[in-house]
């Protein structure tokens, strides 16, 4: 059973899936507060190590398979802030801007945060207020590791953004501009953006019938990954090797691969709309 804690109350799930809940005192936690802090540290950076390395190499080796004749680029990010922030982005190649439409370019001059859309692998935090205006998913609870696993607060998902960052660049971009002016033009193009985006997204409702949801802003489609298994995670990693542990992730990969016609041409659309500001 995975606990989860909510101020002084415990809760957890049961072998049934059945919702639980305990006291805790403060003695308790502060009298343990070295086993916290270490079951903590070995969660968030031995396991999720482990965990997101296997999960990037199992995306580009199905992407690989699906799409032989393209590259993609992955970035997995692990941010220390107000809270804990864990993402593995992906895209392909094609679907990031660089100023010179030069096919020979080097791959490492590529950047995903350039992309004009990405697919991003993060945790849906129950209790969160998603802004969908910034880069990171909010996790309250602050092991986004333990969403992988079965509790009661929150899970994983697979999510295709069109990226808000490209707006910045485009817009701050310009020369000549005083800087109260370039400010107000890059607020005004960010509004736009947001317009846009929003109603760009819900053209495509077919995706909902296809398992997606698209969220309450309106800013990204999503698919649910099922809860990783426990006892088959923990056999895999002590073995060294996850494999069968992240079939669920890949089904969901699965899932996208099989309808990334219809993501690469919400791409487009989006594509288009910078290459049209960038222009300016």
């Amino acid at each position: 059973m995975i606990y989860v804690t909510h101020g002084l109350n415990f809760k957890y799930l049961n072998n049934n899936g059945k919702v639980m809940k305990k006291e805790i005192s403060i003695d308790t936690v502060l009298n343990n507060l070295s086993s916290i802090i270490q079951m903590g540290n070995f969660l968030e950076e031995k396991i999720a190590g482990k965990l997101f390395e296997d999960i990037e190499t199992m995306i580009l080796n199905q992407q690989k398979h699906d799409f032989p004749d393209m590259k993609w680029q992955t970035m997995i990010w692990d941010v220390c802030a107000n809270f804990e922030y864990k993402e593995l982005w992906f895209a392909p190649k094609q679907w990031i801007y660089f100023d010179q439409q030069d096919e020979l370019i080097s791959d490492k001059n590529f950047d995903i945060f350039d992309s004009y859309a990405f697919f991003k692998l993060t945790h849906y935090d129950r209790g969160s207020h998603y802004n969908s205006d910034e880069d990171f998913r909010i996790n309250n609870n602050r092991f986004p590791t333990a969403n992988f696993f079965r509790h009661e607060q929150g899970y994983i998902t697979l999510q295709f953004f069109l990226n808000y960052n490209l707006i910045r660049k485009l817009s701050y971009k310009r020369e000549g501009l005083i800087k109260e002016i370039a400010e107000m033009d890059n607020y005004r193009e960010l509004r736009e953006w947001n317009y846009f985006r929003q109603n760009t997204l819900m053209q495509y409702q077919e995706l909902a019938g296809l398992g997606f949801e698209l969220d309450n802003c309106s800013a990204f489609w999503l698919l649910k990954i099922d809860l990783l298994n426990s006892d088959l995670f923990i056999k895999e990693y002590k073995q060294g090797t996850l494999d069968k542990s992240l079939e669920p992730i890949q089904s969901a990969l699965v899932k996208i691969n099989e309808n990334f016609g219809v993501f690469d041409e919400i791409q487009q659309k989006a594509k288009h709309y910078y290459l049209e500001i960038a222009k300016m």
